[in-house]
Order: structure tokens, then sequence, then C-alpha cells
């Protein structure tokens, strides 16, 4: 995981990462995966879409560039207002600072 690694391997694992969005931006066919309609696809991805934001706040680093992958960051928005989304996590807040309560001892100096 990219908060954990240093060096050389921390630039791998960043790179991976935006290269498995980039993927998941070429497989959206309109809003949502399956077109218009919220579909398999996007229920199961919809964690990815909440844990982004986190993971870019926590770490510093931009995994998801909107201008390169606008599709992605459209259907990030569009997922988490899906309501039995928003019903199923537990708030960005909450994950946030539960995240960054495990996260800041390993960064400490």
């Amino acid at each position: 995981m990219a908060i954990h690694a240093q060096g050389e391997e921390r630039e791998k694992t960043i790179k991976e990462a935006q290269e498995n969005l980039k993927t998941l931006e070429r497989a959206l066919k309109g809003n949502f995966f399956d077109g218009e309609a919220v579909g398999y696809l996007d229920i199961v991805a919809s964690s990815i879409a909440l844990w982004v934001g986190i993971m870019e706040e926590i770490t510093g680093v931009i995994f998801l560039d909107a201008e390169i992958m606008p599709r992605l960051s459209s259907w990030i928005k569009d997922i988490l207002s899906v309501d039995v989304v928003k019903e199923s996590f537990p708030t960005r807040d909450k994950l946030l600072t539960y995240y960054k309560a495990g996260v800041q001892p390993t960064h400490a100096p």
C-alpha cells in the first residue's frame, strides 16, 4: 500500500494504483459502468469511490486527477450520491478519523 511503502516501492505502488484507476475510467460506459443505471460493478467498485479521496488526503498523493480521468471523477460523485451506497458506508469523516488514527504512528518522525 502506498502509505506504508517508501522510496521506489512507494512510487511503483502509486503508479500501479493510478493505472488501475485508469482501467476503471476506460470501463465506464456512461454515468455508470452499465450505462445510465447503477449496476453490479458500480456497487462492487463503490468502496473505491470513498477510499480514493481518503487515501489522497492521508498520503498527499493525487491518485485520481480529474483532468486525466474525468469520467471516473464524475462517477465517484454520482455513485456516492446513490441512496443505497450512502446508507452502506460510514461517513467520510468517520473513515478519515479511523484511518488517520491507524496511519499517523507509522509516519511519526
